[in-house]
Formats: structure tokens, C-alpha cells, sequence
């Protein structure tokens, strides 16, 4: 597994949390407010950024010099949105850390400056040696966030507006990314990994997925072709996953961020991303997924095998900031809104059909 544990302190809605990690699909759930998606941000950022935010003879340097090393950067522009204050308070340095095995496998630590633009220190332990430094650039390679929204539908707007602008966006650059990787081409050959899963995909479908002009279409088996614009969220959804698995984005070692992946999909066929997401984990893909679905995650649980290494991760509001709560179920979460809502759901609806008292 490439993360073992993460750490994160004064940022946004964690004072201090720690999530030890002993999986490779990881789904997390809290309310609204509890940071699931920020947490996936910034383990995409530890990996991510550094690596692309300074040029190479400046990563170099920092390996060599220092042990500390600071660039201005508008951290948080870049992957928050403008003018957002990512520090609990202005006083205390805000840090995320990633661990793998025993040793940091990258980090940042940001300290808020009264122009709201973040100094960016990069500790040189934390990178680490050059050849750690090497498996960090081959991690962030193999790491696609998938945001909630629809992307794809909107590729040709923005990859010329990337053409035009560079990466002077005023976007979230992990809505930039997942277009770029989906439009990459297809591997020759179908990957390994992907054997099993793109037939799953492709009857849902009913086609292929084509990328020209960059427009992303549908191929249908009847040889129509339809533009993302006009099929249904879920179909694009599917869409999405299955070009990815042929560009080999998603491939063995890969980090998969996922969030909110049921999203526009119909109930019928949570159990298949269930089924997909637990036959990547089998394949060496580490994925962490933020949802607030009921469905997915019993059916993770309910279609998962002896040996696959499932953890579920609840995220909740304390006077010290957001905590997590790990454990190897989703039934043994003690902090577990979902299922409170559903038990309380399932009590009104029993009082009002049969007239019982609440327990």
C-alpha cells in the first residue's frame, strides 16, 4: 500500500487528526462539514503538488541545501478556491503529512500571510532522498481524483481555455486533471487489471467510450454516436471509469480519490461499482472514497471477500476539531449518521403507519 497513515493539523476543519490506514479501499462518511472532501484534496496535493509547483532545478536545490526551504505560493487558489483561508487559526503553522510504512512519504506545511497568498515549506526530510523522491513522482503519476461533478461533458471548453490560459485557471485544478488524464490515448492492449471490469462497464454502456476533437463521445453498439451532453449522469459516470482504465490512469499502484462516487447513479447499480471498486483493490489500486450513500458502502461490505483489505473511516465534529473513527465494518462505526438517519427514519415510519411510541 502506497499511504499508511495521514496526518493533518489547524487545517480547515481538523485541529489534529490522524487516520491510520491498513487497506487498500478506504471509505470514508460523515456529515456535511467533516472535511471528506478537503481530505481527499490534500492527499492529492501532498503527492501532486510539490513535484509540479517547483521547477526542477528548484526541487533539486531543496534536496541539497536545506533542510527547510520556502516559495510563496496561492496554495490555496489553486485547489480551494479563491480567496479561501484553509488555517483553523493564523497563529499555529497548518500541516498535512502522508506515511508509508515507517518513513513520510510527502508533506507540506502552509503558514497564512495577511495578502492570503500561503508560504509553502517543504520539509527536505519529508521528501527524503532522491530515489524517494523518484517513487513520489511515480506515485503522483498513478494518482486520479474524481470529483463529483461531471467533467468530461465540458472537455472541449476547457482544454482550450488550458491551451490558452496554461495553468493560469480559475478552476479547481483537479476538475482540470481528470480531463486530461481521460483524454489520453488508449493502451493497445486492454490492461490486465481492466479484463474483468470493462465488459461490467461497457453493457451498462451499451458502447465504448471515444474521445475526438476533444469531445468526448459514446459509441453504441448500434454505431451511434452520442456526445456526453446528451447521456444520462450515471452512463457518464461509467464513461469516465471505463476510459480511464484504458488510458491505464487507474492501474496497478495507482491512488484513486474518489468522491462522492454515487452520485447520479441509480441504486440498481451500486452493487456493480461496489463489485468494481473491491475488484480494484484486489488489483493494487488504493482507492479512499467520500460518500454519504447508505447502499454503497453495506454493499462494499456485504460483497467483499475474506482476503480484501476493506476499512471504513467515519469523519465527526468534536470540540477539537473533526476526529476519526476506523473500523474494519461499516455496522461497527459508532459515529455513523447514515445509519442513525436510517434508523431514525424507519422509527417515524413505524409510528406513523402502526401508531407505535418512539423506544
Amino acid at each position: 500500500m502506497a499511504i499508511t497513515k495521514i496526518k493533518v493539523e489547524n487545517l480547515t476543519v481538523f485541529e489534529n487528526m490522524e487516520m491510520d490506514i491498513d487497506a487498500n479501499v478506504n471509505v470514508i462518511i460523515g456529515e456535511n462539514g467533516t472535511g471528506k472532501t478537503h481530505l481527499l484534496k490534500f492527499i492529492y496535493l501532498a503527492c501532486f503538488g510539490p513535484m509540479v509547483f517547483f521547477p526542477q532545478e528548484e526541487q533539486q536545490e531543496m534536496r541539497e541545501t536545506s533542510a527547510k526551504t520556502t516559495r510563496r505560493f496561492p496554495f490555496a487558489e489553486r485547489f480551494f478556491g479563491k480567496g479561501i483561508n484553509l488555517s483553523r487559526d493564523n497563529i499555529t503553522d497548518s500541516t498535512f503529512q502522508l506515511f508509508s510504512g515507517e518513513s513520510i512519504g510527502a508533506g507540506y506545511s502552509l503558514r497564512l500571510q495577511q495578502s492570503r497568498v500561503y508560504d509553502f515549506s517543504f520539509l527536505r526530510e519529508v521528501f527524503g532522498p532522491f530515489d524517494q523522491g523518484m517513487k513520489l513522482n511515480e506515485i503522483r503519476e498513478k494518482m486520479v481524483f474524481l470529483p463529483a461533478k461531471d467533467m468530461l461533458t465540458h472537455s472541449k471548453g476547457f482544454l482550450s481555455l488550458i491551451r490558452e490560459r496554461g495553468k493560469q485557471m480559475p478552476f479547481d485544478d483537479t476538475l482540470i486533471n481528470v480531463i486530461s488524464k481521460a483524454g489520453l490515448p488508449n493502451l493497445n492492449e486492454t490492461p490486465e487489471l481492466a479484463k474483468d471490469i470493462l465488459p461490467k462497464l461497457e453493457k451498462e454502456m451499451d458502447g465504448i467510450v471515444v474521445f475526438e476533437n476533444d469531445e468526448f463521445f459514446i459509441l453504441k453498439n448500434d454505431d451511434q454516436m452520442l456526445p456526453f451532453s446528451v447521456e444520462a449522469e450515471g452512463i457518464k459516470k461509467i464513461g469516465l471509469l471505463w476510459k480511464l482504465l484504458m488510458t491505464g490512469s487507474i492501474t496497478e499502484g495507482s491512488i484513486l480519490l474518489w468522491d462522492e462516487p454515487e452520485a447520479n447513479i441509480n441504486p440498481k447499480l451500486i452493487p456493480l461499482l461496489a463489485d468494481i471498486i473491491l475488484e480494484l483493490g484486489r488489483n493494487g489500486v488504493q482507492i479512499f472514497l467520500a460518500t454519504h450513500d447508505y447502499f454503497l458502502p453495506e454493499y462494499i461490505e456485504a460483497l467483499k471477500e475474506e482476503s480484501d483489505k476493506v476499512a471504513f473511516h467515519s469523519l465527526y465534529h468534536t470540540d477539537n476539531g473533526v476526529k476519526c473513527e476506523t473500523k474494519s465494518a461499516f455496522s461497527m462505526l459508532t459515529h455513523n449518521t447514515i445509519i442513525d438517519e436510517k434508523i431514525r427514519l424507519y422509527r417515524e415510519a413505524t409510528e406513523k403507519v402502526l401508531g407505535w411510541e418512539h423506544m
